[in-house]
């Protein structure tokens, strides 16, 4: 799906791209989104956040515990 339309970013590059370790900001920098009106920007930052631990060391159960931090 289409996350970002200004720039035609989907959900499954962002997903990729936050699986192999980047960060938010290192996302829009080579995707640009968010960049343009802005409306996806709570998007993007929830699907990010959503394929990868909250935290270096996840919690017992965690569904992405396999993923780097």
């Amino acid at each position: 799906m289409i996350v970002c339309s200004c720039r035609a970013v989907s959900d499954r590059e962002l997903r990729m791209a936050a699986e192999a370790g980047r960060s938010v900001r290192e996302i829009v920098q080579v995707t640009g989104a968010t960049t343009d009106c802005g409306c996806c920007a709570d998007t993007v930052e929830r699907i990010v956040a959503d394929a990868r631990p909250c935290r270096s060391t996840p919690c017992t159960g965690c569904p992405n515990a396999g993923l780097a931090a």
